[in-house]
């Protein structure tokens, strides 16, 4: 009887279990359906915002692509710009160089030439010393020639005096000469007339 009662006990225990088990069966399917139902629904909402988020984030992107474009192109020109001024400016560099160097060369030239000519300005300043020295003999020879020149010219002015003065005398002496022969002759055949009357 025991037995009886314990298995009467047992199997309204077990029929109670199952019972249990079906109601949460029945439950545990409900609420996963309920599960699926509100997941369904929030991945429908999810994916709605989702889209709209796609769509949105897509118009950024477009936006942004349109922006970095125009930036690309705004580079690109500013890029142009900065290789032409580059260049302008490389340019402008090669050619100061060139004006340096082409200065230098004239400025090397320029003290060649001061050194050529610093050498020259002490030799003129040397010919001008001995030029001095020689003006200055020179000058006094020339006033030695001009002193002798001019005793020359008196002794010869004298000379020619003298010699005038003695050809006068010598003029005069041989005119008194011949005028005494002359008298002396004209005496002599006054006397001998004078004779021969007789």
């Amino acid at each position: 009887c025991l037995w009886r009662e314990a298995s009467c006990l047992m199997n309204a225990a077990i029929k109670e279990l199952k019972t249990h088990l079906h109601n949460l069966a029945k439950f545990s399917e409900s609420q996963i359906q309920r599960n699926r139902a509100d997941t369904e629904k929030q991945q429908k909402g999810e994916t709605r915002a989702s889209q709209a988020k796609c769509a949105k984030l897509q118009q950024e992107l477009q936006q942004l692509r349109a922006q970095l474009n125009a930036l690309i192109a705004e580079n690109r020109e500013s890029e142009l710009n900065l290789r032409k001024k580059k260049y302008k400016v490389e340019m402008e560099i090669e050619n100061w160089i060139q004006k340096y160097d082409t200065e230098m060369i004239e400025k090397q030239e320029i003290e060649e030439i001061e050194v050529v000519y610093t050498v020259e300005k002490e030799q003129l300043a040397e010919l001008r010393e001995k030029y001095a020295l020689l003006e200055k003999e020179y000058s006094q020879i020339e006033e030695e020639r001009r002193v002798k020149r001019e005793q020359w010219e008196k002794a010869e002015k004298e000379l020619a005096i003298l010699v005038r003065a003695a050809t006068l005398i010598q003029a005069l002496w041989k005119g008194y000469l011949v005028r005494s022969l002359l008298r002396s002759k004209r005496k002599k055949k006054g006397k001998g007339k004078k004779g021969g009357r007789k």
